[in-house]
């Protein structure tokens, strides 16, 4: 909880004031002097409704981070935790961090999946005629709402995507990250290289190779929604995910 939070409250901020600026975008031409550039983003922080989105972005996702990211990593904590691994020996830990990964994630991929349908299902409200509308005020009070109102299922409609992207992304981030720290032990320890620093560029590195594999399965989820449907409106994929990734 700790670990996603404090990311959150970079991160969220940033992703907020591009999703407003590209609203702004959408009615102004972009500024090619100073003071246009002044003007401009002054502007966006001055949207309707921006600070009052912020903070439900903000209080959503510290709420994800705990029911989902935290879970998963106390998960990976209890398991892995319990474990030893020697350094300068070759043993049974070479392979140990991706059966420890697997073991940790199976069982927790899913918990992204009712907080993504809950922040969807926010924004797609207010896509609907008034009188269809459910009249969701935060993403927090649509997944307290939805099990009640749709029930339980509603939250883990359309999850097969989801669960594998976080399957993957989790499995290969962990284990690439421990693998790679128990390894290169000697470079902190016998180099003098910043220990934060050998650490920050592992955490790049696995991040990184975790993102691309897990992309495919992710994307998914975009084909089937968003792209257009073939002439006449017949779908490849039936608009399921599983025969969509398949093909």
């Amino acid at each position: 909880m700790y670990a996603v939070s404090t990311g959150l409250f970079v991160v969220e901020p940033i992703r907020h004031f591009t999703a407003n600026l590209t609203v702004m975008r959408q009615f102004y031409e972009w500024p090619k002097t100073r003071m246009e550039y002044n003007i401009f983003f002054k502007e966006v922080f001055r949207l309707p409704d921006f600070w009052s989105e912020l903070a439900k972005k903000i209080t959503f996702g510290l709420v994800a981070a705990g029911g989902d990211t935290a879970v998963k990593l106390a998960m990976w904590q209890h398991i892995y935790g319990g474990t030893w691994s020697p350094q300068e020996f070759a043993d049974y830990n070479s392979y140990k961090h991706l059966v420890c990964a697997i073991m940790a994630i199976l069982p927790t991929a899913h918990l992204t999946v009712p907080f993504e349908n809950a922040r969807r299902a926010y924004f797609a409200d207010k896509t609907w005629p008034v009188e269809l509308r459910r009249n969701y005020t935060s993403p927090t009070q649509a997944l307290i709402r939805i099990p009640f109102e749709e029930g339980p299922y509603y939250l883990f409609r359309g999850g097969f995507p989801i669960a594998m992207s976080q399957f993957f992304f989790w499995t290969t981030y962990l284990t690439l990250y421990t693998f790679h720290k128990n390894k290169y032990f000697f470079l902190w320890m016998y180099n003098d290289f910043n220990y934060d620093l050998v650490k920050a560029v592992n955490m790049t590195v696995s991040f990184a190779f975790a993102s691309v594999i897990a992309y495919p399965a992710y994307y998914t989820r975009e084909m089937v929604d968003l792209w257009p449907k073939e002439r006449g409106g017949h779908c490849t994929w039936n608009n399921e995910y599983r025969k969509c990734f398949k093909w």
